[in-house]
C-alpha cells in the first residue's frame, strides 16, 4: 500500500509540472521516515512471537504461543489453529480405531481360552507317547495368547497395576503346576529355596514375569535341575532363577530383551517368539523391577529380579 502511494506521487509530480521537484522529495522523504518507522514498530511489536515460533517444534505446542501482535501474525496464527483442529481430530479418530482394534483382538483372546482349557482336559486323558508333543504344542499356544494379552494391556499397566503383598511360594507354584506334565517328560525337576516369602509387588504381572523366565528355563532344559531362590540383599527383595540348560551366546546376551529378538545363531529354533522376555522386561520396568541376566552358553542361564523395598515403591503404586 505504502509503495502503491508513493509511486501514485511521484508519477503525479511527473506528469504535473507545476508542482516543484523538490516537494516531490520532500513527501518521498516523509513517507519513507514514516514507513520505516512503522516497520520497525512493527518488528519491535512481534519479536516474542516469533522468537517462540522459530522454537516451536510440534504442533500440539502451538498453545504455548503468545498472542499475535501484527496483523500477518494474526493470520499465521489463525491458520496453524485450524492445522492443530484437524490434527486432533485425525489423532481422535485413529485413536478410536485403536481402541476398537485392541478389544476386538483382547476380546478374541479371552474367547480362544475356552478351547484351549478343553483342550488341556482333553490332553491330559491321552496316554505318554501321545501327549508330550502335543503338550508342548499347547503349552507354545497358550504362551503366545498370553504374550498378546499381555502386550495390548502393556501400552496401560500404569492403570493396571495393584500393589500388594504377594506370597512368593503361591506365584513360583502356579506357574510350575502350568509346565508340570512337560517337566516330568523332560527330567526337569525344581529346588525351591524361598527365605523370603513375601514381597511387595503386582501379583498378576509379577506372575507373568516369572511364567516367562520359568518357561524359558524349561524350554531350554533337558534332564537337569532348575534352583529357585528368594531372598533379602541388604533390605533389597530378590529372586534368583538358575537353570543348567542350552545357555545364551555371549554375542546374544545384550540383546535378549529386545522385540522379536531369538537367536543370532539358533535360527531353526521355532519355539522361539522373541517377545516373552521384552514384555517381562517391560512390565518390570514399569514396576521398578530390575533384571540381570548371567549366562554360558552350554552350562546354563541365571536371571535375578531385584525388587523395589518398600519405601521406594510408593511412587508405583501411586502411578
Amino acid at each position: 500500500m505504502f509503495c502503491l502511494l508513493s509511486l501514485s506521487i511521484f508519477i503525479l509530480g511527473l506528469l504535473d509540472t507545476e508542482i516543484p521537484n523538490i516537494s516531490l522529495i520532500y513527501i518521498a522523504v516523509v513517507n519513507l521516515v514514516i514507513f520505516s518507522i512503522f516497520l520497525g514498530v512493527d518488528y519491535y511489536r512481534g519479536r516474542n512471537y516469533r522468537k517462540e515460533f522459530r522454537n516451536l517444534e510440534r504442533i500440539s505446542d502451538i498453545d504455548s504461543l503468545p498472542a499475535p501482535e501484527t496483523p500477518y501474525q494474526k493470520i499465521v496464527d489463525d491458520k496453524m489453529e485450524k492445522f492443530l483442529k484437524n490434527h486432533n481430530e485425525l489423532l481422535e479418530r485413529e485413536s478410536v480405531k485403536t481402541r476398537e482394534n485392541l478389544d476386538e483382538m483382547t476380546k478374541w483372546i479371552h474367547d480362544m481360552k475356552m478351547p484351549m482349557t478343553t483342550m488341556k482336559l482333553m490332553i491330559s486323558d491321552l496316554n505318554n507317547s501321545k501327549r508330550q508333543g502335543i503338550e508342548e504344542e499347547w503349552l507354545r499356544l497358550d504362551s503366545m495368547l498370553n504374550e498378546m494379552l499381555y502386550d495390548r494391556r502393556l501400552s496401560n499397566i500404569s492403570n493396571d497395576l495393584y500393589i500388594e503383598n504377594v506370597e512368593v511360594e503361591h506365584v513360583i507354584t502356579a506357574a510350575l503346576r502350568k509346565l508340570r506334565t512337560l517337566c516330568m517328560e523332560k527330567g526337569i525337576g525344581f529346588n525351591l529355596h524361598l527365605d523370603q516369602d513375601h514381597m511387595e509387588t503386582d501379583f498378576k504381572w509379577f506372575s507373568f514375569i516369572i511364567d516367562q523366565i520359568i518357561m524359558n528355563s524349561v524350554k531350554y532344559s533337558e534332564n537337569s535341575d532348575i534352583d529357585i531362590e528368594s531372598l533379602l540383599d541388604g533390605g533389597w527383595p530378590v529372586l534368583v532363577i538358575k537353570d543348567r540348560g542350552r545357555g545364551i551366546r555371549e554375542q546374544d546376551l545384550p540383546r535378549i530383551f529386545e522385540a522379536g529378538f531369538t537367536s543370532t545363531s539358533d535360527h531353526g529354533d521355532s519355539q522361539a517368539t522373541g517377545m516373552g522376555l521384552y514384555l517381562a522386561r517391560e512390565a518390570a520396568r514399569a514396576m521398578d523391577i530390575k533384571l540381570h541376566v548371567e549366562s554360558v552358553y552350554g552350562e546354563g542361564t541365571t536371571v535375578t529380579m531385584t525388587l523395589p523395598k518398600k519405601n521406594r515403591f510408593q511412587h508405583v503404586s501411586t502411578m
